[in-house]
């Protein structure tokens, strides 16, 4: 039996869906939007504006998420909602400065001039572990604790140059957020980037008061590491994984969707060509 011409078109099959153009478009969009969101969040988080990245997580990641679920509303309600999980997913479990460079072997009197280096390596530094301080437990983070990272032959009378910053939490034993990395005899640290869940900042007010010490107004905060580039290049990685799972769920949404939700008229049938809009006008 003949179709008329007039009579619409019959929807494509399930697993016709997955090979339509607008679904692997949307699928490119969403890519694209993750990679747009890690690196409008990266770059000020490394900075130590980790709240800048929470506000780039948020506004780039709404944006870009509803530009990638442009095709239908529920794939903006989800690009919307994923992208800007993404982006605070990074802002604040990248505790870590990533990007920057490397100080070489210094003094910790000379760590000022290092302002943005991420690798950093000391010539003569130790932990002043007897003025330890620790922040109020942090039911999210665990309990802070923070040290002054001082010379060899530096005394109370002087500012401190840096900090040692760990927290108790369930991590490892081999973790070099914890106090154990402390009690090893390494030269080097990376620098910490704290975030509105961390209160270290309390803890050095803390260290401040108790011992009556003096700190340099840009005395950065600092994990103690055996190997700084490896702990970058893990931590990198952590971020890689981030922007897999945020790629993974929204290729996940987009098949899901093509096959559970009932498919619309095809492209064609929602909008005439234009040569047939003239002549019906």
């Amino acid at each position: 039996m003949a179709v008329s011409a007039d009579e619409p078109a019959a929807a494509p099959g399930r697993l016709r869906r997955l090979v339509r153009p607008p679904l692997w478009r949307s699928a490119a969009r969403g890519i694209a939007a993750v990679l747009i969101v890690t690196a409008c969040v990266v770059v000020p988080t490394s900075l130590g504006w980790a709240m800048l990245g929470v506000f780039f997580g948020i506004t780039v990641g709404l944006n870009v998420g509803l530009w990638a679920g442009r095709d239908s509303g529920l794939a903006s309600f989800a690009g919307a909602v994923l992208m800007p999980v993404v982006g605070i997913a990074i802002a604040i479990g990248a505790d870590v400065q990533m990007m920057g460079s490397r100080s070489g072997a210094i003094s910790p009197r000379d760590i000022g001039h290092y302002p943005h280096a991420a690798n950093l390596r000391f010539t003569d530094a130790r932990i002043a572990t007897e003025f330890t301080a620790v922040a109020d437990a942090h039911r999210l983070t665990g309990t802070w604790r923070v040290a002054p990272i001082v010379p060899t032959n530096w005394t109370s009378a002087e500012p401190v140059p840096a900090w040692a910053v760990a927290v108790v939490s369930g991590y490892g034993p081999r973790d070099f957020r914890t106090p154990r990395s402390w009690q090893q005899d390494y030269r080097a640290a990376v620098r910490y980037v704290p975030t509105a869940f961390s209160p270290a900042h309390r803890a050095i007010e803390r260290a401040l008061a108790r011992y009556d010490l003096t700190a340099s107004l840009d005395a950065p905060l600092l994990y103690w590491v055996e190997e700084p580039q490896t702990v970058i290049i893990n931590e990198r990685t952590d971020v890689a994984w981030i922007m897999f799972g945020g790629a993974a769920t929204w290729l996940l949404f987009l098949i899901g969707e093509a096959l559970l939700v009932p498919a619309g008229p095809p492209d064609a049938e929602r909008r005439p060509p234009r040569a047939t809009r003239a002549r019906e006008a």
